[in-house]
């Protein structure tokens, strides 16, 4: 157990669909101490939440992961609420309705209540995200992580962070490629490393990942359950439980498909009523089920390095991280494509991005992050406005100025991009707003933009002359930044 009197400096989290982790970093004097927070079981804690339907019993991580199929009756589950903590719906369960954010809530207090147990006082986070995460999942993320004691310092993508924990290996290499793959997104990161810092190009991601994957074993375990016994049922018209069940056991046989196994069994009790499930899947009919999964694994990657303008040649590295990167027909993919020596694995990875955003919460402590891009106006004689400029620290301040509409149409149009050369742009096209006007010279427009905490890009325009008529406000949430990691008061051990 960790001294009582040790002061937390840091603490980075990796908030996941399917597992949860925490990263503390202390001030021992001497060097600095490395703390892993997850479950009782030296595990990342598992994203499930599970209420009793009668009292109201609240039940999280590996304690819920491991009751969920014996329990089922009882409780109601909830998992991957990370990916719908921005929905309004609400859920009925013991007289009480419960929201994604109360749900996430449980999931960050679950946590803490494990860094506590290290005698760590959790405070102030940094918090990694997927890449694109939404300037209101981020709003409800903060909301839960305040209700859970938790204040969130800045958010950090979930693919640099990873790079960020492997940094020590990484340096060696210039253009890296982080392929994120989870089990509720998949995003890809193209990075530069130089002088000690980490810089992001361009990014690419989807919503596909271990959870589809997962459901699809177990619909084709059911279509084959189906044919066997004669029935007639989709795998949605199942109770509810036992779809999850068979989805539970779906997940474990894809772990072991992967590890090396050529065949897995699934086995239910008590499924759909109709006694035990008992079944298996070959290692052939896995790797024919993931393959359009895989295949658009590899385009997304592709696309990512080709909004770098990039190819294929000039990435020195593919660092994979993410429980379904180590699919096997992914890894015999990736590893086919870009060769070996090419394709790194980091050891740990459940603990990468937390490690990663606990660095993070380091180098911002001592400035060490900004803008890695510029972003301004194409003006109507095609030339470049700059407003933020590349290098600015984060966040920025509101920076403002006046513009007058040149025509007589009784509309303004802004064209928001990121670069003077076009060849340089990692805006595919100009973001386009759209506003009404009163015609040549008749008013002006204040237009103004900064960048926040959440590291979301914040563009206003207003009227000056209607202000109250005319007021628009834009936000961007996927800005490239760079990360000082060397030279500003991190030096890990």
């Amino acid at each position: 157990m960790a001294n009582a009197n040790r002061k937390i400096k840091w603490i980075g989290i990796d908030f996941g669909t399917t597992n949860s982790a925490a990263i503390s970093f202390l001030d021992e004097g001497k060097s600095i101490g490395r703390y892993e927070h997850g479950d009782d079981q030296g595990t990342p804690f598992p994203s499930i939440v599970g209420i009793h339907k009668v009292t109201g019993e609240v039940i999280t991580g590996r304690e819920a992961k491991n009751s969920r199929i014996e329990l089922s009756a009882q409780y109601e589950f909830f998992t991957s609420i990370k990916s719908i903590i921005d929905k309004e719906e609400t859920y009925n369960v013991a007289g009480k309705k419960w929201t994604p954010v109360a749900l996430a809530t449980e999931i960050l207090k679950g946590l803490k209540n494990e860094i506590k147990r290290k005698n760590v006082d959790a405070k102030s986070v940094v918090m990694a995200v997927p890449v694109g995460f939404s300037p209101k999942k981020r709003m409800k993320l903060r909301e839960a992580a305040q209700n859970a004691g938790l204040t969130i310092e800045t958010f950090i993508s979930e693919p640099t962070a990873a790079l960020v924990s492997n940094y020590a290996k990484m340096r060696m290499f210039k253009n890296v490629a982080v392929f994120d793959w989870g089990g509720g997104t998949l995003d890809v990161s193209i990075l530069h490393i130089e002088s000690g810092r980490v810089e992001e190009i361009t990014t690419d991601g989807m919503n596909m990942a271990g959870d589809n994957i997962d459901k699809k074993i177990a619909e084709q375990m059911r279509k084959k359950y189906c044919l066997n016994k004669g029935v007639n049922k989709s795998f949605e018209e199942v109770d509810g439980k036992s779809r999850d069940r068979l989805i539970v056991k779906s997940e474990a046989a894809k772990i072991a498909l992967s590890e090396g196994d050529e065949i897995a069994s699934v086995l239910v009790p008590n499924y759909d009523n109709n006694g035990v499930f008992r079944d298996y899947i070959e290692y052939e009919l896995f790797e024919e089920l993931v393959q359009p999964e895989v295949e658009e694994a590899i385009n997304c990657l592709n696309r990512a390095i080709k909004k770098a303008r990039l190819n294929r040649a000039n990435i020195d590295a593919v660092l994979c991280v993410g429980g379904s990167s180590r699919l096997k027909p992914f890894r015999e993919k990736v590893i086919g494509i870009y060769g070996k020596e090419k394709v790194i694995y980091p050891k740990k990875v459940m603990w990468n991005i937390a490690e990663g955003a606990a660095i993070i919460s380091m180098t911002n402590s001592a400035g060490g992050y900004g803008m890695n891009q510029d972003i301004g106006l194409i003006l109507s004689n095609g030339s470049f406005y700059p407003l933020l400029k590349k290098g600015q620290r984060i966040p920025c301040k509101e920076k403002k100025i006046n513009f007058a509409s040149v025509t007589d149409e009784k509309s303004v149009r802004f064209l928001i991009t990121d670069a003077e050369d076009p060849s340089k742009r990692t805006f595919e096209e100009p973001i386009v707003i759209d506003r009404e006007g009163q015609g040549f010279m008749s008013e002006q427009f204040e237009v103004s933009c900064f960048v926040d905490p959440d590291l979301l890009l914040r563009f206003r325009i207003r009227s000056t002359e209607f202000m109250k008529k005319y007021l628009y406000m834009w936000t961007y949430n996927k800005l490239n930044i760079y990360y000082q990691i060397e030279g500003k008061g991190y030096e890990r051990k």
